[in-house]
């Protein structure tokens, strides 16, 4: 919930076309689907169909948000579907991650189980 509050608060200073949020904003869902396990591998028509935009203008969309430094994503050629990762709006630039439970992290010894 913080990663969308902070993505409307950097509208403010440095604004994405309306194109560009909703490509975004699929992407969150699709990263919140596969529990935040990147990359998220989806072909453009996926993209195209889910955004309800022509493949032009996800190509587009996505050219924005890369360059604004809300994604990354990598090409693997020919039909197989790009692999996105989504980039954290509250520190800038770093790859959102899966967060740890507390049991499996408490498990490993890594958090105080008090």
């Amino acid at each position: 919930m913080q990663e969308i509050r902070f993505f409307y608060k950097r509208q403010l200073a440095f604004p994405l076309s309306t194109h560009a949020q909703a490509l975004w904003s699929y992407l969150m869902y699709r990263g919140n689907e596969a529990f935040w396990h990147f990359p998220l591998r989806l072909s453009l028509l996926e993209l195209a169909g889910g955004t309800k935009m022509s493949v032009t203008m996800v190509k587009r969309a996505r050219r924005e948000l890369e360059d604004y430094g809300y994604i990354r994503h990598t090409a693997f050629g020919g039909n197989k579907p790009a692999g996105y990762y989504l980039l954290s709006n509250i520190n800038i630039g770093q790859p959102l991650a899966p967060r740890p439970s507390k049991v499996k992290a408490a498990s490993e010894g890594k958090v105080d189980p008090s």
